[in-house]
């Protein structure tokens, strides 16, 4: 892979920082979507009411990203739930940041791989300490400096088996990556046989209502991590279908829904969208 998250070298990522703020405190207002007592306090400090992603926001905007941020968890968590109640045995987070899916779900039978870069994997890893959270023993941390290093060969390294299936999770990852990183790790993911995953993608921001992504884009760059990648459905769909994959989409608002909570407010189709794929001929095998 060539590029991916454009950060400040040598400091972890302050959007990782601002999900989890954003887990923690809409885990709290709304458990029926998702319970994750662990972002508050990997964070280690209590959770004030406005994340720095939140600044020039409208409340109801801001607690609709809340409750996005929730059900995309949400959904990955049941496709995970899933996978391994069909013998899958290895989960692979992609961009994890201060994800703590690994930490709070009890799956002993399967191996989570957390990828993310190495400035952000050591601040969590000393967060987690600080906060006394173990490191689970079905666990292994992937450190990946794209500019030296492939998910391929990394992951091989870390131990992944290639030769079982696996489930691939990638929240919040798409904006960052340019679109020749974007077609490695999607080549990477369709290739493993018997892999499916769950990724999110972001509309273009003169797409979509502009109290919605164009600040929120607007805001990650000036954190030195611009958004390279948005897409239409249709055209991310073409993306997806191109390597073979059937997709499943799910727009905010239907996957909040979903988990019986309501957006405030107006919707639009272009907001974020989450999508599981799997390759056609896995499905047609099964």
């Amino acid at each position: 892979m060539d590029e991916r998250v454009i950060m400040r070298t040598g400091r972890p990522s302050e959007t990782a920082a601002a999900m989890a703020h954003i887990r923690a405190k809409y885990s709290k207002l709304h458990p029926e979507i998702l319970t994750d007592p662990l972002a508050e306090r990997i964070l280690c400090a209590p959770v004030l009411d406005e994340t720095v992603l939140d600044r020039g926001l409208a409340t109801d905007v801001a607690e609709r990203r809340g409750l996005y941020v929730l059900a995309r968890s949400r959904f990955a968590d049941d496709r995970i739930t899933a996978a391994i109640a069909k013998g899958v045995d290895q989960v692979v987070i992609l961009g994890a940041g201060l994800d703590t899916t690994a930490y709070r779900e009890t799956h002993d039978d399967a191996r989570f791989f957390e990828v993310d870069h190495p400035d952000t994997q050591h601040w969590k890893r000393q967060l987690l300490t600080e906060a006394s959270i173990p490191i689970p023993d079905n666990f292994t941390f992937v450190p990946i400096d794209f500019e030296q290093a492939t998910l391929a060969g990394e992951l091989a390294k870390a131990g992944l088996d290639r030769t079982r299936p696996a489930v691939y999770i990638a929240l919040g990852v798409t904006p960052y990556l340019s679109r020749p990183a974007l077609d490695d790790v999607l080549g990477y993911i369709t290739d493993h046989s018997g892999g499916e995953a769950v990724l999110d993608y972001f509309y273009p921001p003169d797409e979509a209502t502009a109290d919605q992504l164009q600040t929120r884009a607007e805001s990650t760059a000036r954190l030195g991590e611009p958004w390279l990648s948005c897409f239409i459905a249709d055209e991310f769909h073409d993306i997806l279908r191109s390597y073979g994959c059937h997709v499943e989409d799910h727009s905010a608002s239907d996957l909040v829904a979903t988990y019986g909570a309501r957006r405030k407010g107006r919707s639009t189709a272009a907001g974020p969208h989450v999508v599981h794929l799997r390759k056609r001929t896995d499905l047609l095998q099964n």
